[in-house]
């Protein structure tokens, strides 16, 4: 049999022409209508909003004073767990106070002012900051590291103003060995509000009941290292139980209805 090269080249030709066709009418059919394959779906990494930020104390760094300026000592009256200083601060300027308190003790700070720019810092004795001046903060919370005098400096804003600090040292409950509660009794010297704390555990309830003249004081109670406000003095209550969210130290303060001296029994109960 005779075969033809020229006619099989034709052929194989004809065939790889149909072939590249083919392809070509495919890469415009139109997509499938199955279900598409699963795609991982992006994880979105996000901080906490309500988690704690711990304020690290600064390496050691002179005390800013101002020259010619006396550094005013900060003192209780006995029984008492807070002071008030008051005056007024100039654009600028640095004002020093000194408060002697104990390791482990709550300090509390709260500082108003006219134009609400006036703003806090707080050393150690060696001048070590646990409050930069440089967060301009006007209040502050901190479980003292050491016994020994703290300072504590209100500095000026923009304008001359006039301002009150408010500083208190909670005074420490703890229990009988074996016990789970213990009442404290005292009274409400100057009319300044009572600050105690006590350390609890996660999932504790606490049970306190406050015993005074009738309508004359109320409780409130904060965790100390995470701010939460568990009852607020606005709520008037004399007794409250809940459970604590969290391992720290809880602030509890009986606030005087409008300054009054009066005397108080409290009992608290953690189980």
């Amino acid at each position: 049999m005779n075969i033809d090269i020229r006619d099989m080249r034709v052929s194989f030709l004809r065939a790889g022409l149909f072939v590249i066709a083919l392809l070509l009418a495919g890469c415009n059919l139109p997509a499938s209508t199955g279900t598409p394959t699963p795609q991982p779906i992006p994880t979105i990494l996000s901080t906490p909003q309500n988690t704690p930020t711990a304020i690290v104390p600064t390496p050691t760094t002179p005390i800013p004073t101002v020259t010619g300026q006396a550094v005013v000592r900060i003192l209780f009256a006995s029984g008492a767990t807070a002071a008030v200083e008051q005056g007024t601060v100039q654009p600028g300027q640095v004002i020093s106070y000194v408060l002697g308190a104990q390791a482990n003790q709550p300090m509390i700070l709260l500082l108003g002012s006219t134009n609400q720019d006036a703003t806090l810092a707080v050393y150690e004795a060696d001048g070590t900051s646990l409050l930069d001046p440089a967060k301009k903060w006007t209040n502050f919370q901190w479980l003292l590291p050491r016994t020994e005098d703290y300072t504590i400096q209100v500095i000026g804003g923009a304008i001359a103003e006039n301002y009150s600090l408010t500083v208190k040292i909670a005074s420490r409950i703890t229990f009988a060995s074996g016990s789970t509660s213990a009442t404290v009794t005292g009274s409400t010297a100057n009319g300044y509000v009572i600050s105690y704390a006590i350390y609890c555990n996660s999932g504790q309830t606490m049970t306190l009941a406050l015993t005074a003249p009738a309508n004359s004081a109320s409780l409130d109670v904060f965790g100390l290292a995470y701010g939460q406000l568990l009852l607020k003095e606005t709520a008037k209550a004399a007794s409250w139980t809940g459970s604590l969210p969290a391992a720290q130290d809880y602030i509890i303060e009986i606030v005087p209805k409008a300054g009054q001296v009066l005397s108080y029994s409290l009992t608290v109960s953690v189980k």
